[in-house]
């Protein structure tokens, strides 16, 4: 009988070494099938970007891109809380503005609208800037100027100008 116990636990301890070994194989498996797939989610990710790159040059080349920004020099007479830009009266941009994105801007941030894509030529581009003015009123800031697209990308600054003597802001159109 104590044979028999005797076996049964050197049997049983065979047993259990045996298990922990398989599960530590197991575990280092897993950690190097981890690893495998942490480096085929990045390959994944850099393939994503370079397609979104190839994308974007094969459907909007440097003959067609326009980019808008927008600024704010001092922001002292006018806050924007939105923006519409249209482009041959087609409405093609839209933002709503952040208190932080204000903040932002009157700290000396380009915040970029979007790109276009715009065929060369003469284009009609509106844009209308709503907001508060230091009095706390509603007040609209208004452009509308024909934009000439040549080949080579239009890259375009919107800018918000104080003006002192008339406590109030307009908005200017800059080519970069």
């Amino acid at each position: 009988m104590k044979y028999i116990l005797l076996l049964m636990l050197s049997l049983s301890g065979l047993i259990f070494t045996n298990a922990n070994a398989e599960e530590a194989a197991g575990q280092k498996d897993d950690a190097e099938i981890r690893e495998e797939v942490m480096s085929v989610k990045e390959a994944v990710l850099e393939l994503n970007r370079d397609l979104y790159e190839l994308e974007r040059e094969l459907l909007s080349p440097a003959t067609t891109r326009a980019a808008f920004h927008l600024t704010l020099n001092h922001g002292e007479f006018f806050e924007p809380l939105a923006v519409e830009l249209s482009v041959d009266g087609k409405l093609e941009l839209q933002h709503l503005y952040t208190e932080r994105q204000v903040k932002a801007l009157r700290m000396g941030a380009v915040q970029p609208l979007g790109d276009l894509n715009l065929a060369p030529g003469k284009h009609d581009v509106t844009v209308i800037i709503r907001g508060v003015d230091h009095l706390g009123q509603g007040r609209e800031l208004t452009l509308t100027e024909i934009v000439s697209k040549t080949g080579k990308p239009l890259i375009t600054e919107l800018l918000i100008v104080d003006r002192e003597e008339l406590q109030s802001a307009r908005l200017e159109l800059k080519y970069w």
